[in-house]
């Protein structure tokens, strides 16, 4: 099973604010989101998925 964190354990992770998890879901950079895949789960509760930051970190430091 894919583990999912909140945006506050993914900004702790990343050593940004809260606040830039939350600006990366609406900005765009070339017409692609700034920041990871996020799903919205219950009650409108955001979630990351482990797999998805991995995939957006290789991306990010690897843009080829």
């Amino acid at each position: 099973m894919n583990e999912l964190i909140t945006s506050d354990q993914l900004a702790e992770e990343l050593g940004v604010k809260p606040q830039t998890v939350r600006l990366w879901r609406t900005k765009t950079r070339k017409g692609h989101p700034s920041g990871p895949k996020w799903t919205v789960i219950l009650n409108n509760t955001i979630r990351y998925n482990r797999e998805d930051i991995e995939d957006w970190q290789n991306k990010t430091n690897n843009p080829n």
